[in-house]
């Protein structure tokens, strides 16, 4: 029954999204809209399906820098945020510099990554990672700062030490925040591998469009665009999956 609601629940949003394409679709036939302006979804289908180049590989290259560095910052982002939870100097210390890196244009040092780390995945990963750890650190900061303070002085009537109290207190408390910094940084997580792989790279699906646009050639393009958008919508089914599995008390 909830699965049926839910997919009841996105029918206006797939209705609306063929609306817009079947526009595009009938404005480009109809004004004779040149392709290298505005290709017709048709035409993006088309050759992704009948053309040459090798999607496949690429996209499979730009999705792997995508979940490696989203998971090394989600792993990395909740240690320090929980970290900084049990410890006020810590945390102390640590906000003024995390939100002076996050003000930082990642952009401008993604250079140097590749200076510094050799031209291999490894500088575009940890440029995923920049994008996606400020993110999961406040949102899990927010969430383990939000337990209520009820429970925290019930466990601790119990004589429950500082584990206990964040692994059945904090934790659970946080989960629904930590799930929304993590659907936002799953998104970030393919914009920077694409920004990583316009400064340097021979593969991927942002080599692909860097290369199109070298060449003024829209659809190719277009194409590698709309392999992102499906790569965004299936890692963010997959937290909202996981979420559901997870938290499954909240909802």
């Amino acid at each position: 029954m909830k699965a049926g609601s839910r997919l009841l629940g996105l029918l206006p949003s797939i209705v609306a999204l063929l609306a817009v394409l079947a526009f595009i679709e009938v404005l480009g036939s109809a004004l004779n809209i040149p392709e290298f302006v505005l290709p017709r979804p048709s035409a993006v289908i088309e050759l992704l399906l009948t053309s040459k180049i090798p999607w496949a590989p690429n996209f499979m290259v730009t999705l792997y820098e995508a979940v490696a560095g989203f998971l090394l910052a989600a792993v990395l982002g909740m240690g320090l945020a929980i970290a900084m939870s049990l410890s006020g100097p810590l945390r102390r210390v640590l906000e003024p510099l995390l939100v002076a890196a996050q003000v930082v244009p990642k952009v401008a040092f993604v250079p140097m990554l590749f200076l510094w780390l050799g031209l291999s995945p490894l500088p575009r990963i940890v440029t995923v990672l920049l994008v996606c750890f400020f993110p999961i650190v406040i949102d899990t900061s927010a969430g383990l700062d939000a337990a209520e303070a009820e429970f925290l002085d019930f466990v601790r009537s119990y004589n429950a030490g500082r584990l206990a109290v964040l692994t059945k207190v904090r934790l659970p408390a946080a989960a629904p925040n930590i799930f929304a910094g993590l659907k936002v940084s799953v998104t970030l997580a393919i914009v920077g591998a694409v920004v990583a792989e316009f400064v340097q790279s021979s593969n991927g699906l942002g080599y692909i469009i860097l290369s199109a646009q070298s060449q003024l050639n829209t659809l190719v393009a277009f194409a590698a665009a709309t392999l992102l958008v499906l790569m965004g919508f299936g890692l963010y089914a997959a937290i909202l999956v996981l979420e559901h599995l997870l938290v499954s008390w909240e909802h």
